[in-house]
């Protein structure tokens, strides 16, 4: 594959043999035989179609936040999305180009005192990445505001409808086809900034503390629909019926697994649901670990766990 390196320097800037363990905030991954990063939709569309024409496999890369490589590395062509454009345009709709980082478009609505995305603060990754798994917190979702996406698919470009990208709880339908995320349009309405800014501080203020500082991919499996719990009410707390999510951080915790290690992977002390790389892991430390937690879950609460993160084998 080393022949088509000065075919890729048109697209981007190019590494040949890059370590995809500084790529990645799990911080797990062997090497990537090509890495290029692509500041141009145009370049990207151009690549995406050359890529696809000589049949050279390839990964699309945002934030890095919410994937966990092989050791083994990637044999093909890893894309790091460093697309830019972030505008405002009538009607309090913002474009936003998939390789821009949720939290800056978050800051950016706040600068323009418009609200709907202060359920982005503090939540690592790129546009891309939140609109391929409908990223949401505090009971507020991606899909909430977003009103199209634009996207590359088999050599097309064109535009989705929301309503066209089968949005569900941490789902859509680019995280069951190849379709590469573009650029997307949030719709959103005009708000007080002193009011945005307090949501936004109480919303990282959630978040700071509970979640731990060494690398992970974020929390590791979707949470559970209360539908789903066959035990008693009553040993479910409240809130969960009321929010209509069981925490998986909570079912771990049930199950005694909270600190639990194989190899260099554990369980956060602090979060069921986060798995941490605290002592050089390997894919295989991280995966016998899931398998692990998502044996134990099932034994006791007969749950089936699903990974929100994208493994590569």
């Amino acid at each position: 594959m080393r022949e088509y390196y000065e075919e890729l320097k048109k697209y981007g800037k190019v590494k040949f043999k890059e370590s995809l363990t500084k790529n990645t905030t799990f911080k797990v991954g062997g090497i990537a035989h090509f890495f290029i990063e692509v500041t141009e939709e145009e370049k990207l569309i151009s690549l995406l179609n050359f890529l696809n024409s000589e049949d050279i496999p390839y990964f699309v890369l945002g934030g890095g936040s919410n994937v966990l490589f092989s050791d083994e590395g990637f044999e093909g062509v890893v894309i790091k999305l460093q697309t830019s454009e972030l505008k405002l345009r009538e009607d309090n709709e913002i474009v936003v180009a998939a390789g821009v980082l949720l939290n800056k478009v978050v800051n950016f609505a706040l600068q323009n005192k418009l609200s709907g995305m202060e359920w982005g603060t503090g939540i690592p990754g790129t546009v891309g990445g939140a609109v391929r798994g409908n990223a949401g917190a505090m009971g507020k979702e991606n899909a909430n505001c977003l009103v199209k996406v634009k996207i590359w698919r088999d050599g097309e470009v064109f535009e989705l409808d929301k309503t066209e990208c089968g949005f569900g709880y941490r789902e859509s339908i680019f995280k069951n086809n190849k379709d590469v995320i573009l650029s997307a349009v949030y719709k959103l309405t005009p708000g007080d900034e002193k009011s945005i800014k307090e949501i936004m501080q109480t919303n990282l203020k959630q978040r700071t503390g509970r979640f731990p500082n060494l690398p992970s991919a974020g929390s590791f499996f979707k949470n559970i629909e209360v539908n789903k719990w066959s035990g008693k009410k009553e040993d479910l707390p409240e809130i969960f019926w009321e929010r209509g999510k069981i925490p998986v951080g909570w079912l771990v915790e049930q199950v005694g697994m909270k600190g639990f290690t194989i190899g260099g992977a554990k369980i956060s002390d602090e979060h069921g649901n986060f798995i941490i790389n605290f002592s050089n892991a390997k894919q295989a430390d991280i995966l016998s670990l899931v398998e692990t937690i998502k044996e134990k879950v099932y034994n006791k609460f007969g749950i089936e766990l699903e990974p929100e993160v994208k493994i590569i084998n």
